[in-house]
């Protein structure tokens, strides 16, 4: 039934529950595991005004990769832990739900598993989810994990 399986991590206690699902289906259906991570930059609050006390300097691009390699690295150790190590792992730039639905395509998955809320919980509220904007986006199923 599905042998290319993709998650979406963030690193969230979803996105940990999403993996931990997605390599229990890939052990079922004896599916390739991938798993595709977009890091996000948090821009910090500039206040103007009389009381200004520091502001943060954006992180360098390399900065944002090293984090990226981290978060990936604790996705692979959660998959192997849970008996079905990543196939490939896939690293991207952007919005993370363009950038999940693009190696779902690339891939071919049969199925996207992510988590129902991610570390951007609260800029959702405004924006809208990733995994509302990757369920209507994507062409394969998809399965969203509380």
């Amino acid at each position: 039934m599905f042998k290319t399986i993709l998650v979406a991590y963030d690193g969230s206690d979803h996105a940990i529950k999403a993996l931990q699902t997605a390599a229990k289906l890939a052990s079922t259906f004896d599916a390739d595991l991938h798993v595709s991570h977009t890091p996000q930059v948090d821009t910090p609050t500039v206040v103007v005004g009389p009381f200004i006390s520091a502001v943060e300097t954006p992180p360098t691009q390399e900065q944002i990769a090293e984090a990226g390699k981290h978060v990936i690295g604790q996705a692979e150790s959660i998959a192997r832990e849970a008996g079905r190590p990543i196939k490939q792992s896939h690293l991207g730039r952007g919005t993370p739900a363009q950038h999940t639905l693009s190696d779902a395509e690339n891939i071919n998955a049969d199925i996207i598993v992510m988590g129902r809320r991610g570390l951007g919980a609260l800029k959702s509220f405004a924006l809208g989810s990733v995994s509302q904007a990757v369920t209507h986006g994507s062409k394969c199923a998809v399965l969203t994990v509380s």
